[in-house]
């Protein structure tokens, strides 16, 4: 027999590559597809329609789910300089870790305030730092961020020119700045706070924010006593029967002092009752004080109890009270009289020194104004189920914050 009759063993199928070699060109046949995708992606409008991209994108999508951080990444600092973008890659990878996020948080136009605000509600921290870092950030936006009650995103914030804060954020930051002052120190400046925001802050903030919230706010009413004057005498002529107006008339009054009140004083003045602070004071030496002022009794408590005292320099400013009779307040309160510019005593004679007495007067009857209105409110809502919502009762939400009434 012939040898190459002979019949051998048969042959050996060809041996499987090695499995890293496998692995390995998976991966670089999955990274290919990837990046020709995000080419696809972020191709111009003229090249491909939007139905394609989108079907693109959701491939996408997919890839990345397995994708490594780098890819993912890449990704996103090339859809940040899209504008069309497709919303669904965008949202997946915005709520991804902060490295890949990060670009398109803080660049991406294509990400509108809805897509903003859910990012917010499912990310953590550094997202919303990134988010607040942002060029132009939407009233809606802000508003979300500011309930996260996040110090360093509030500050990174309100230092944000580009950041449009809405009344409901300011009234938001407003009673958080209670227990984080340096909430206070930049909300004051923001163009959105109004005078009555800011006074309520005044009782919390620094002696520094207090004078600069004065300075700011405090204002002389000329232009609403000259308009309302013929008011006051029609609502005299009609003995003052309307609550309302009598409350309104009160905030705009250019007369502080209560002259009724001194002549059923047994002080006959107002700087009579100051001398008799002197001898000591209790509950009803701070309600005479403040009746012969012009304010309630609450709202006088406040004042003399506040810590900083600026308070007082308002009180006497308004009232007509002379740089003597601050100083003999200050002493009958126990108070060290240093006039010394950083001790609490040269702070307050800063404060009196720098109002004038009309603009003195807008902030002690704001102060009081908003305490008057708040209880009269607070008494028609035990009997009034539809009264007047917070949102548009200033007066009431500033007192509750401010003297501790029920909001």
């Amino acid at each position: 027999m012939r040898a190459d009759m002979v019949s051998g063993p048969p042959n050996d199928p060809p041996a499987a590559p090695p499995l890293e070699l496998q692995l390995d060109a998976q991966m670089r046949s999955r990274t290919f597809l990837v990046q020709r995708l995000v080419d696809v992606v972020c191709w111009p409008a003229t090249r491909i329609q939007p139905n394609e991209r989108e079907l693109a994108a959701d491939v996408l999508v997919g890839l990345l789910r397995s994708a490594n951080v780098d890819q993912r990444r890449r990704c996103a600092t090339r859809l940040a300089a899209i504008v069309d973008a497709p919303k669904l890659l965008l949202r997946y990878l915005a709520r991804d870790d902060i490295d890949v996020a990060r670009p398109l948080l803080e660049e991406s136009k294509a990400l509108d305030d809805a897509d903003l605000v859910a990012t917010i509600r499912s990310t953590p921290r550094p997202h919303w730092l990134a988010i607040a870092g942002r060029r132009h950030v939407g009233a809606l936006v802000v508003e979300a961020l500011t309930h996260t009650q996040d110090v360093e995103v509030i500050r990174m914030i309100l230092r944000n020119e580009g950041a449009k804060l809405s009344h409901a954020a300011v009234q938001a930051l407003v009673s958080q700045s209670r227990t984080a002052p340096e909430i206070a120190r930049l909300l004051w400046s923001r163009p959105e706070t109004s005078p009555a925001q800011a006074l309520t802050m005044f009782w919390w903030t620094d002696s520094a924010t207090r004078l600069a919230i004065l300075r700011r706010f405090a204002v002389d009413r000329a232009v609403l006593c000259d308009e309302l004057g013929d008011l006051f005498a029609l609502c005299a002529k009609e003995n003052w029967a309307d609550p309302e107006s009598r409350k309104a008339v009160a905030l705009l009054e250019r007369r502080q002092r209560n002259r009724a009140a001194a002549e059923r004083s047994p002080h006959r003045s107002l700087e009579g009752g100051v001398q008799a602070m002197m001898r000591g004071v209790d509950a009803h030496m701070i309600a005479e004080i403040s009746h012969m002022a012009g304010i309630r009794p609450a709202t006088g408590a406040r004042i003399f109890t506040d810590r900083g005292g600026e308070g007082i320099a308002v009180l006497c400013k308004a009232t007509g009270l002379k740089r003597d009779m601050l100083a003999a307040m200050w002493t009958g309160l126990k108070r060290p009289l240093d006039d010394r510019p950083d001790s609490a005593f040269g702070r307050v004679l800063a404060v009196y020194e720098t109002l004038a007495t009309a603009k003195a007067q807008t902030v002690l009857r704001y102060w009081n104004w908003s305490l008057t209105t708040a209880t009269a409110t607070a008494k028609s809502a035990r009997v009034d189920p539809d009264a007047e919502s917070l949102e548009f009762a200033p007066a009431r939400r500033s007192a509750a914050l401010v003297f501790g009434l029920p909001d």
